[in-house]
């Protein structure tokens, strides 16, 4: 579904541009993404969490392999931020 959004005053549109530069993103992304995260807050946890919960009954791994995927990756980002720290 495509939205058009019209009438914003420019003042308001500079500084629509300006926050979604500082996210990385163009005022289209940025919009978007403030959409899907108001979206994203009327849902329960529990809802939130259904798709990640049926990911992990699918894979089939038993909890502590997934313990053990979750600690082996918090060390890789926590070594990468070592490593961009240190240079």
């Amino acid at each position: 579904m495509d939205l058009t959004i019209t009438a914003i005053p420019p003042e308001k549109m500079q500084t629509l541009e300006t926050l979604a530069r500082s996210k990385g993103k163009n005022a289209e992304e940025y919009v978007r993404e403030l959409i899907e995260t108001e979206i994203l807050a009327t849902k329960s946890f529990d809802e939130i969490l259904t798709p990640i919960r049926q990911g992990f009954k699918e894979s089939g791994l038993s909890e502590d392999e997934l313990i053990a995927l979750f600690e082996e990756a918090r060390e890789e980002v926590y070594q990468e931020r070592q490593k961009r720290a240190n240079d």
